[in-house]
């Protein structure tokens, strides 16, 4: 059944269009509160668009979720007044009963424009991930209760607003594909595999701006230092400390994209190694873990010879490579295909499937653990290919 809005909304709202567009009394800025008339379904985008704006007031829509049922809530004049388990997105920031818990987070609504359309969705995880003109903003919160309704604020500028019908994810013919890829019983390459490993530069997104090249979000662990325009990280007291050097990209990587780094320098103390992956959390907003592999929700990381979700183990044996063997000067990669896929690189050679359905919005992430100190992103074009894959693969 088609999403639609409850029949009791704020007292200033016009519901037409079978309950699917809310139209605010222009003389007024407030009491545009509308619900969804069903709690939302795991997965379930809730999208609208903003058919009109006016120039009277200030602020804009604003959009989220909330426990609270709407045939039983007293109306309040705005969305940050929800209580009682209520996760509202206002401009580029993110409220929990009306407190700010996220204080930069995704595109700023205030700045939206008539046409674009604003979404809200619980994962299976119970994560609450925001969308904006179809693109996931990074997860804003976690543990959600499980019945909740989405809630829409036309505020200030905004005076109306039409649910529109959205699918995200992976197509389901792209699915079967992908998921006929992956061998689970010793996490060989197929030869589809080994026949992209020739051609990997033709699959790298080269065409990158360079004021937008890839490099290190501010936000990082507790003993990492960022140099070389936030390019290169560097755990701090190596001999006495092996955690705390978690760091993430700048922006989430785009579809078909390499995010590559170098090993430039290794310590002979601790156990264990580098760990490299994606994650759906926005750096923002994140609070830093140890060891990335504490993550309990949108993270897949590789860590020695294996693959882990969400701190579980999901591949004993995967790829050719072992992280913990590798030495200084050598290469990781990852990427993001545009069909879902996670894929990692070692100096250039394609390790073949290691997770599928990944997000179409996630970070990457280097964790710099135990005996890597130090590393680098680097890029690479056409002319390195194939010396990188040379000079450790053959």
């Amino acid at each position: 059944m088609a999403a639609m809005f409850h029949r009791r909304c704020g007292e200033r709202i016009t519901l037409t269009n079978g309950n699917r567009t809310a139209i605010r009394n222009f003389a007024e800025f407030n009491y545009g509160l509308v619900l969804s008339a069903e709690p939302l379904a795991e997965n379930q985008l809730f999208e609208v668009r903003i058919d009109k704006k006016i120039s009277s007031w200030s602020g804009s829509v604003e959009i989220g979720v909330t426990t609270c049922d709407p045939d039983l809530l007293e109306f309040p004049s705005s969305a940050t007044d929800l209580r009682d388990g209520s996760w509202i997105m206002t401009g580029n920031s993110i409220l929990k009963d009306g407190r700010s818990v996220v204080e930069v987070y995704g595109i700023d609504l205030d700045k939206l424009k008539e046409g674009e359309r604003i979404g809200v969705m619980r994962t299976s995880e119970g994560e609450l991930v925001f969308y904006v003109n179809g693109v996931s903003q990074g997860v804003a919160a976690d543990d959600l209760p499980a019945r909740i309704f989405a809630v829409v604020d036309l505020y200030g500028k905004c005076a109306q607003v039409t649910i529109v019908d959205s699918e995200v994810g992976v197509p389901d013919s792209e699915r079967s594909e992908s998921e006929a890829e992956i061998n689970n019983d010793h996490g060989m390459m197929t030869v589809t595999n080994l026949v992209a490993n020739l051609n990997v530069n033709m699959n790298v997104n080269t065409a990158v701006a360079v004021p937008d090249r890839l490099q290190f979000h501010e936000r990082c662990g507790t003993l990492v230092k960022l140099s070389c325009n936030n390019r290169t990280a560097e755990r701090r007291r190596p001999l006495d400390e092996f955690n705390n050097g978690v760091v993430m990209t700048h922006r989430p990587l785009r579809e078909n994209e390499l995010f590559e780094i170098r090993i430039d320098r290794l310590v002979d103390k601790w156990s264990g190694s580098i760990e490299v992956g994606i994650t759906t959390h926005n750096p923002t907003a994140l609070e830093f873990p140890a060891t990335m592999t504490n993550m309990r929700s949108g993270t897949t990381m590789m860590s020695g010879c294996g693959i882990l979700t969400n701190g579980k183990g999901t591949r004993r044996e995967y790829g050719e490579f072992n992280l913990d063997e590798l030495r200084e000067g050598d290469r990781i990669g990852m990427m993001r295909k545009s069909n879902g896929n996670l894929h990692y690189f070692i100096n250039g050679l394609d390790q073949g499937v290691a997770a599928t359905k990944v997000p179409a919005c996630v970070w990457g992430v280097v964790d710099l653990y135990g005996m890597t100190v130090k590393v680098t992103i680097v890029d690479r074009d056409e002319r390195e290919e194939q010396n990188l894959i040379t000079r450790r693969n053959t």
